[in-house]
């Protein structure tokens, strides 16, 4: 109940847990089979309050318990109940998670309860007054630390032992793997490695572990104290959630979604929008003598922009007075000195956490709290930057470019923006009026696990609620073509902007500003990003345009960033991007992909 690890494997999922208690207590009976309700449970039992903090149901379902929730807190005695009995209380539910939900916690000390349940993976947390509940990647793995006996540093050293440990054993990792784990992870210290031993009587007394797959599940069982081991098997029973039925709703929206993806093709994938022109790329590749012939166009950010670029490098070209207040944190910070950081840049919530280096809106994320930030810090695995919230209502991508030696550049497009939302009629709940917005139906499954139980509410009439507060098409996100608010005094505005930023020749600005007329007078904006070689004229996902329109503008954009790489090249004296270094460049940006896509 002190130390926890989840670990997927390709068998299937293992649940592990150290118990570290006083020496005075008395050691827990190894575990049997209980019937609660007539639910089968299988649990070491604490002899003294007669509950437990690890449990194996039948179905498949376990969860184990911790001290605390997200810091030390103090005791409040007496407390109604122990939380080993309404642990119980929770387990010997249908779906677990739901109970937690509900359970009246006011008069129980904190705790952390992770549930697997029903093929999901929760981390739910009671802090005495408040139920925090943050859905996990089932394919990741985790490790957690009591917060009653770990400081936040510490526990953050154990991650690095337990992520160090995991790269070593990918490949193959077995129940004996993760038990030498929980058993000798560490630097020999008995205070904070996983088995411990203080000075004031607290000691690792037991590791518990529970492995599931779906022919059966098992509970295994080291008692340290006694030096004794056990295990205990049960068939394990398919959920009724998990068979392939679908209900008449599930294949109506399933449908529903083909049928748009066959239909409208700004929903089809990349490879078939742009793989039609990609003779036309070898066309300017072989006149370049580089396949990467975009890669001089902007000579101020690496690889041109294409891939592999980072935020943080571009911001530090642009004044700062064009861009949000931006703080760069790396992948390991301690949620110590990310508070000292967001303090000293004086940075308030609500804020914008995204990955230094991303990719279509992957991963940023509106954080309106510090523990909305602390769950992004802990679950994120890249270096990722916060960023001030702009809530200037209107957002545009300008697409600008000029030739080098040219003394005034050009906007070749301009996308406007509409976040994904939904408008109440006062009797459909949140969820059923996502699942009739054609839009949101592609952002299902993100929704559900963002917002989760309010969903269930029912949005008063005419109250327009924004699901997605960015302006990502992959996030759901409308792109209408606005090129007819291309004029000189807008050019001359962000033409000024642009030549600012030292080496940039060609890409896109994302912009949130407050109007029209006093963007056009470089009033009341803010840059939120800027984007380099690898930008799309993203006007052409307008609903309206065909995608014949689509390739005309992809085909002319080309040749503008073939003309003016080739003239940095010549100019400059710029050598292009080699084939080795290219598809350096593309291995690093896919295995970069995949890891934020885990996150």
């Amino acid at each position: 109940m002190c130390t926890v690890t989840f670990i997927p494997t390709a068998a299937g999922i293992h649940l592990t847990s150290n118990r570290d208690e006083h020496v005075s207590r008395k050691t827990a009976l190894a575990p049997r089979e209980y019937s609660r309700k007539d639910t089968k449970l299988i649990f070491p039992k604490d002899q003294e309050a007669g509950g437990t903090w690890i449990a194996l149901k039948a179905n498949g379902d376990a969860a184990v318990l911790l001290n605390g929730a997200f810091i030390k807190h103090q005791r409040a005695l007496p407390y109604k109940r122990s939380r080993g009995h309404i642990f119980l209380d929770i387990m010997e539910k249908d779906n677990v998670k739901r109970q937690f939900d509900e359970i009246d916690l006011l008069g129980i000390e904190p705790f952390t309860l992770i549930i697997y349940g029903n093929r999901a993976l929760w981390e739910c947390r009671w802090d005495g007054l408040l139920k925090h509940n943050l859905q996990l990647h089932v394919d990741h793995a985790y490790i957690w630390s009591s917060a009653t006996l770990y400081e936040v540093d510490i526990a953050h050293l154990r991650r690095h032992w337990f992520e160090d440990w995991l790269k070593k054993n990918r490949k193959k990792i077995t129940c004996e793997d993760i038990f030498d784990f929980h058993f000798y992870a560490g630097e020999g210290n008995l205070q904070n490695d996983l088995v411990i031993s203080r000075s004031n009587g607290v000691r690792t007394v037991s590791v518990t572990s529970v492995f599931v797959s779906e022919k059966e599940s098992s509970m295994s069982y080291r008692d340290l104290v006694n030096e004794q081991a056990t295990e205990k098997k049960i068939l394990t029973q398919t959920h009724t959630s998990s068979k392939s039925y679908l209900t008449n709703q599930q294949c109506s929206l399933i449908i529903r979604r083909c049928w748009l993806r066959l239909t409208q093709w700004e929903y089809w994938p990349a490879a078939i929008i742009f793989g039609p022109l990609f003779i036309h790329w070898v066309w300017l590749s072989l006149k370049a003598r580089s396949f990467f012939f975009f890669s001089a166009a902007n000579p101020g950010i690496a690889n041109g922009g294409f891939l592999q670029e980072k935020k943080s490098d571009i911001y530090r070209l642009i004044p700062k007075k064009y861009y949000p207040r931006t703080l760069f944190c790396e992948s390991d910070i301690t949620p110590t000195i990310l508070a000292e950081k967001l303090s000293k840049a004086k940075l308030k919530f609500p804020l914008i956490a995204k990955p230094d280096q991303g990719r279509r809106g992957m991963q940023v994320k509106l954080v309106k709290t510090k523990l909305d930030l602390e769950n992004y810090r802990r679950n994120n695995r890249v270096h990722f930057l916060v960023q001030e919230y702009i809530d200037y209502e209107l957002e545009a991508g300008i697409f600008y470019y000029r030739f080098p030696g040219e003394k005034k550049g050009c906007i070749s497009g301009i996308v406007g923006k509409e976040f994904l939302s939904v408008t109440g009629d006062g009797k459909s709940t949140i969820a059923n009026l996502i699942k009739r917005n054609d839009r949101a139906l592609f952002q299902l499954e993100d929704l559900y696990m963002q917002y989760g139980p309010i969903l269930s509410n029912i949005l008063p009439k005419g109250i327009k609620q924004i699901l997605v507060p960015y302006g990502n098409h992959s996030r759901g996100s409308k792109f209408v073509d606005l090129n007819h608010y291309i004029t000189e005094e807008l050019t001359t505005t962000i033409d000024q902007i642009c030549q600012q930023v030292p080496g940039f020749y060609y890409g896109r600005l994302d912009i949130k500003f407050h109007s029209w007329e006093e963007l056009e007078k470089g009033c009341k904006f803010s840059i939120i990003e800027l984007n380099g070689a690898g930008s799309e004229p993203t006007h052409i996902y307008d609903p309206q345009h065909s995608l014949f329109f689509a390739w005309k503008e992809i085909y002319r954009h080309w040749q503008i960033l073939y003309q003016i790489s080739k003239i940095n090249a010549q100019q400059k004296g710029i050598d292009l991007m080699r084939i080795r270094d290219g598809i350096k460049m593309i291995k690093e940006h896919r295995r970069f992909k995949k890891l934020i896509t885990q996150l």
